[in-house]
């Protein structure tokens, strides 16, 4: 309730600072995983170079699967708020339902994509016979936690627009932090190489998702 009646009676550039430092932090978090991703990559041995090439095709789909995501999260939410603003919580939490909803959906579409026509993807993006391997073990794990991925990026922008930007914020960091321990781990410590860092950023998007679901779900949320 006290983020409710900042967002009601708040100096309007403290609260814009406040918001959009949270937004770029969670759009710079988004685009780090894959640079995160890249730099251990590109120190694996005899096969860094090809590593790189394959995962440098996943670029575009990785960017579309990114736009999917903050198109439905930004328009969704954005509502959201103005429910809010006019002290509809019914609603907020109606329209807050549809948009994880649709994500989940989305991400759904995303997951059969990955399993039935990645390879014709990739090489439509120039994957070779050499580079295909290396893109194909990167993508088939993003695109396989679509489902869970769209949705934990909606949830968290709900968290920033219902009144609680800081641990938006949080969740973010902390994901961005987790992911930089992970990608070493599996990549060397369990040689999983390519997979394992597809699978540490997996882990840090499944992470934000069962944060969020939580804060609404069992947590100080006014919606539910």
């Amino acid at each position: 309730m006290e983020n409710q009646e900042a967002l009601r009676n708040g100096s309007i550039s403290k609260l814009l600072v406040r918001y959009s430092v949270s937004a770029i932090l969670a759009m710079m978090v988004t685009s780090l995983y894959n640079t995160v991703d890249r730099a251990f990559i590109g120190s694996m041995k005899n096969v860094g170079a090809l590593a790189i090439s394959g995962l440098g095709i996943t670029m575009p789909l990785f960017t579309i699967l990114g736009a999917f995501c903050v198109a439905i999260a930004v328009g969704g939410i954005t509502n959201v708020s103005i429910k809010l603003g006019e002290g509809n919580k019914e609603e907020a939490e109606k329209v807050m339902g549809s948009t994880v909803a649709l994500e989940l959906v989305v991400g759904i579409i995303m997951v059969l994509v990955g399993i039935f026509f990645l390879d014709k993807i990739l090489y439509a993006f120039g994957a070779s016979d050499q580079t295909i391997k290396y893109a194909r073990d990167y993508m088939s794990i993003i695109f396989a936690g679509a489902w869970f991925n769209l949705p934990g990026f909606a949830l968290n922008s709900c968290i920033r627009k219902e009144g609680n930007p800081k641990l938006a914020a949080r969740m973010m960091i902390t994901s961005c932090i987790l992911n930089l321990i992970l990608d070493p781990i599996f990549i060397f410590g369990f040689d999983m190489r390519i997979k394992g860092a597809t699978l540490g950023t997996v882990i840090c998007q499944l992470f934000i998702f069962i944060w969020s679901t939580y804060y609404f779900t069992l947590g100080k949320s006014n919606l539910k």
